[in-house]
């Protein structure tokens, strides 16, 4: 951990030693804690991909995982109405029945993550100062939202992702930061600051295997929002980020009637987003010179476009439909030159010192694909979302979905399942899933192989 994040962990450690003494001694903590266990088992069964290790698949075939995590969260107020404190950590640990592939491997099955950290200082009635390991806001968008331009890298595991009941992976990394909101009846307005601490140098690992900080605040950034609560059918926003890269995000949501809301965003980038595989890093591997990194972001501008429609029945079911652009996404030339170039490393050669270079970079280009959809991106251009939750008597429901990449044809489905319990004082909710991600051997979805899984878990809130 770097020095920079000590002395920022360190500034929250030396507030008045009173102030926090009175808090965390008292009854508050342990009256507001919040203790959840879940447990999780899983299957998944994968068809060869185009990715070859020491002449072997990256993946395995099939495995199952027994997962676990805890979290707790808890707050107190230091001053009474004025200062307050939030703070939640997860445990999180999986083990695989079968030995896992190249691909698969985390540094630990095991880790501890600090979710959040949060110092509220109210002002006043409508202003409040925030402070500490604060949460990004997501979208309105199920598949991504173009408005949401603080955005930070996934901390789950390679081989294994932990659901909750509301099919929402357990953890995702949030940053050190600050920011000043004003909330009114008529609009919000935020400022927030999330400064650079570290730099990410090891690109060829996947974001799971960095530290915290560089899934979080290996870049400078600022953000200004606001939002116009006064239109009687319509929440305009505004989004601009300022720093390393520069954008501008517009977003309404339109009611066209009590049921019916449509939903459209817009943002416009001054440089790539994500790291973009470069077609003269492979040509110069090809000449055996061996570059550290195949991947690039460049200075060319982008756009995104997310237009979407969802429907609530009488009943609270809701069903949605989105389509999501990206002028970045690669075409499809550029994704064949990306998976032609794995074909060439796939080359069985005379020289097994070369047949190393070639897995090195092999691992180094499943990370950094990897790692552009863990920060929440896709990599074509065109897609189509459709989803639905169902909601049934009881509190049970039913969520089913597909995302198809409109440019190759390959898609995302799955259904999600959830139900509360009567046991332990209706504590206990339980839920259950399949997906399936399908397409060619070389397509987005089924890049890292055709892929069927199913998962069974509970939550239990202690």
């Amino acid at each position: 951990m770097s020095c920079r994040i000590n002395m920022v962990t360190l500034s929250f450690i030396l507030l008045p030693v009173s102030l926090f003494a009175s808090c965390l001694s008292g009854s508050d903590i342990q009256k507001n804690a919040d203790v959840t266990l879940s447990l999780q088992g899983s299957y998944t069964k994968k068809k060869a991909s185009i990715w070859n290790v020491e002449g072997k698949n990256a993946y395995t075939k099939n495995n199952i995982n027994n997962s676990a995590g805890v979290k707790f969260s808890s707050g107190c107020s230091l001053i009474e109405e004025r200062l307050n404190l939030d703070l939640s950590l997860y445990g999180l640990t999986y083990y695989p029945w079968r030995t896992l592939g190249k691909f698969e491997k985390d540094n630990h099955r095991s880790r501890m993550l600090l979710n959040q950290v949060k110092l509220t200082f109210i002002a006043s009635d409508s202003i409040r100062l925030e402070a500490g390991k604060l949460r990004d806001k997501p979208g309105i968008f199920f598949l991504k939202s173009p408005s949401a331009l603080l955005t930070n890298y996934y901390a789950g595991f390679k081989n294994d992702r932990l659901y909750t009941p509301a099919m929402k992976p357990v953890y995702t990394e949030s940053f050190w930061g600050a920011s000043i909101v004003h909330d009114t009846r008529d609009y919000g307005l935020a400022f927030t600051v999330a400064p650079r601490l570290t730099r990410i140098k090891k690109r060829y690992e996947t974001s799971g295997n960095w530290s915290a900080d560089q899934r979080s605040n290996s870049s400078e950034r600022y953000l200004l929002s606001y939002t116009e609560y006064r239109l009687k059918k319509h929440m305009p926003s505004v989004n601009v980020m300022l720093g390393e890269s520069r954008s501008i995000a517009l977003a309404d949501s339109f009611n066209y009637t009590p049921q019916w809301i449509i939903n459209a965003e817009i943002a416009l980038h001054s440089t790539q987003q994500w790291r973009h595989f470069s077609p003269q890093s492979a040509a110069v591997v090809q000449s055996y010179s061996f570059p550290s990194s195949l991947y690039t972001t460049e200075g060319k501008q982008g756009v995104e476009l997310a237009i979407g429609g969802q429907y609530t029945t009488n009943n609270f079911s809701l069903f949605g439909m989105e389509y999501y652009f990206q002028s970045e996404g690669y075409s499809a030339r550029e994704w064949r030159q990306q998976t032609n170039f794995v074909d060439y490393l796939n080359t069985k050669n005379q020289y097994a010192v070369l047949d190393q270079v070639f897995d090195a970079y092999k691992y180094l280009m499943g990370a950094e694909i990897s790692n552009v959809a863990n920060k929440g991106n896709l990599q074509g251009k065109h897609y189509i979302n459709a989803y639905a939750s169902l909601a049934f008597k009881g509190g049970s429901s039913l969520q089913p979905y597909i995302i198809t990449n409109m440019m190759d044809y390959s898609s995302l489905i799955g259904m999600h399942y959830s139900k509360p319990f009567d046991y332990f004082d209706g504590k206990v909710e339980g839920y259950a899933g399949m997906f399936s991600a399908f397409g060619s051997r070389d397509a987005e979805f089924s890049l890292f192989g055709r892929t069927v899984g199913f998962y069974l878990g509970v939550e239990y809130h202690l």
